[in-house]
């Protein structure tokens, strides 16, 4: 494995982020709204008949991804917007432990978009959004399994080297054409009801048919698969979460549409729209004919080229207004957090085909089936993914709800439409169609979050209790000492928070608790009669130590010096702050101050010198001018 590791690493020995791009227009909001609670990772797997080697599965991994380059990248964050840089570290395999479609932490372990890992007889790709969509994810899982297959049959390996190439990336903006405005309104949907699962689990309720037997199902009623599967699941909502009579509020499907069928397109970024189907407020359809009919003509108007050219100008003139790329990127996430929640509300549910998976044709008997897990969470309470293989459609429920009512009700409709279905579940909310092909989980982070939480609270009591008894107190001891106590808990609460929980890096964590020190130092000498020392001498001194820090870090990793340079402009910026106390009269003795700035100034003039075209390179990716 080792041999195979170095032979591709020697291939593309390149400066660790070298190249970069821009995210799509779709990542970008994936980006700023994924997080715990909200993981935007979808999963592809492909269910073989014999248990995974992991070994092999690594060494497949190593020869599938160079032909993937564009996926040799980790996501980073700008000044205005986020990107990817290439990341020249190898991926690792792990053995599917947790739960399915979780977040994928850009800080942590190889820092890959994307997540490999095995349990019994199937091989997992799961993949951040942003990175691809389904058709980009259905590929790599494809040509990772063929790989691997190759290796365990002792068959002759052939890979496609690929070039990193940024230039085709993001086929929004290449059929982006100006168009007069147009406003999209949305109103809150039906929601799935029922008790949320713990926060570490999500259910899984898939069913496999024959495609055939589908087929004949739909050629009786003239409609494609898409729409008869749609209009199948709104007339499953509208049974399980209305009494049949009256809708309160419309029940909506949400619908990917690849945008490859209308645009001539082969890149592997994400290119969809989406588009919502639905049944409006008010009397409830009468059978499932009248869903169907109502279902089809929608899809008929909506999924054509000129409106969904409609949907890619709305969307990518939003990106290009000026004002909106002038907002610093942690405005945006506000911004693109409230944006997401609203339309999050417009559906019910979604349901994505992503078509048949294709495997070469002397591998194709070594593969039962592939599935399509799309994450839930309690933002997004239910989602629907379906590919075929073999002559099988699997449609795969995932739910961060504790019932499983919706899939139980749709799967029933399509057996009584006589198409059999083989259901299977992961245990967490159907024990009967328990199979045992996926983990226990064993860690529950509900119960972590719930003790961040309690850690929070005792913070806040002891800064309470502390200010009681100052003020008890005062009168024997005329010390504001509790106010120390409550900065000192901030700094740990925020510690804890922005660097321990979100696995910072090194100089990330050095810059916030510089910044915490100096707080502090500052607020010990306003306690004790602001006699001058913290603003003389013990900030600039720390403000030193940063500039000298960041050098240092420099230096050590010669080859990615790159990575630390916004954090060298963070502290130069930092440093100007005691110039501030000088100048308010709070500084007595400059000296330290003025030296301070000078040389946090002139060390980062002499990086930019130094750094020449790989200091505009830089620039250009964090601020993208």
């Amino acid at each position: 494995m080792k041999n195979l590791s170095e032979q591709f690493t020697k291939k593309r020995r390149r400066i660790q982020g070298a190249a970069w791009r821009r995210l799509d227009n779709t990542a970008k909001l994936f980006a700023a709204v994924s997080g715990e609670d909200l993981s935007s990772v979808f999963r592809i797997s492909a269910n073989l008949k014999e248990p995974v080697d992991q070994e092999l599965l690594h060494r497949a991994l190593l020869l599938t991804l160079p032909e993937f380059e564009n996926f040799r990248v980790k996501l980073r964050k700008g000044f205005f917007w986020y990107y990817f840089e290439t990341n020249d570290r190898d991926p690792v395999i792990e053995k599917e432990q947790s739960a399915p479609c979780r977040f994928i932490d850009p800080h942590r372990a190889a820092r890959f978009p994307f997540r490999v890992s095995y349990f019994g007889n199937r091989i997992n790709f799961e993949v951040f959004h942003g990175l691809t969509d389904g058709l980009g994810a259905l590929r790599f899982a494809s040509r990772l399994t063929e790989h691997y297959l190759e290796l365990k049959k002792n068959l002759p390996v052939i890979t496609e080297e690929k070039e990193f190439s940024p230039l085709k990336e993001d086929d929004y903006l290449r059929y982006y054409r100006k168009l007069p405005k147009r406003h999209y309104e949305s109103e809150p949907a039906l929601q799935v009801s029922g008790e949320f699962l713990p926060f570490d689990q999500m259910g899984i309720l898939k069913g496999t048919l024959q495609v055939a037997d589908l087929k004949a199902q739909c050629r009786k009623y003239g409609v494609s698969i898409t729409k008869y599967l749609a209009a199948a699941l709104l007339w499953s909502v509208i049974r399980t979460e209305t009494d049949g009579k009256n809708l309160k509020k419309p029940a909506a499907l949400n619908l990917p549409v690849n945008l490859r069928s209308f645009f001539d397109s082969e890149t592997l970024a994400n290119f969809f729209a989406v588009v919502n189907i639905s049944w409006p407020k008010g009397r409830a359809p009468e059978n499932f004919r009248e869903v169907l009919t109502n279902v089809s003509r929608q899809m008929d108007e909506q999924i054509v080229k000129e409106r969904l050219e409609e949907t890619i100008s709305y969307n990518v003139s939003n990106e290009k207004k000026w004002y909106v790329r002038a907002i610093p990127l942690f405005i945006k996430h506000l911004a693109m957090e409230l944006i997401f929640l609203r339309t999050s509300c417009a559906h019910t549910m979604t349901f994505s085909n992503i078509g048949p998976a294709k495997i070469r044709e002397d591998l194709r008997e070594d593969v039962e089936d592939f599935e399509l897990l799309v994450g839930a969470s309690p933002k997004q309470r239910m989602k629907c993914g379906a590919v075929a293989y073999d002559g099988k459609l699997c449609l795969a429920f995932t739910s961060a709800m504790a019932e499983n009512r919706l899939p139980e009700v749709f799967f029933r409709f399509l057996e009584d439409q006589g198409i059999p279905v083989e259901q299977e579940s992961n245990g967490i909310t159907d024990r009967e169609h328990d199979k045992g092909r996926y983990p226990v989980i064993a860690q529950d982070r509900r119960k972590i979050k719930k003790a961040v939480r309690m850690f929070y609270l005792s913070l806040v009591f002891v800064s309470v209790l502390a200010g009681i008894v100052n003020l008890a107190t005062y009168r024997q001891i005329p010390f504001k000492w509790s106010l120390l106590t409550a900065g000192a808990a901030a700094y740990v609460a925020m510690t804890l928070k922005f660097s321990v929980m979100r696995h910072a890096s090194l100089s990330g964590i050095l810059v916030r608790q510089c910044l915490g020190i100096q707080a502090i130092l500052l607020l010990i000498d306003t306690l004790t009669g602001l006699h001058g020392w913290s603003v003389d001498y013990a900030i600039p001194c720390v403000v030193l130590f940063e500039v000298a820090a960041i050098l240092l870090m420099m230096l050590v990793n010669r080859l990615n010096w790159q990575s630390y340079f916004m954090y060298q402009i963070a502290i130069t910026v930092l440093s100007f702050i005691p110039l501030i106390f000088w100048k308010i009269g709070w500084t007595r003795h400059p000296l330290l101050t003025v030296l301070s700035v000078v040389i946090s100034v002139a060390a980062l003039l002499a990086t930019v010198l130094l750094g020449d075209r790989s200091v505009k390179r830089e620039l250009r990716r964090r601020f993208h001018v």
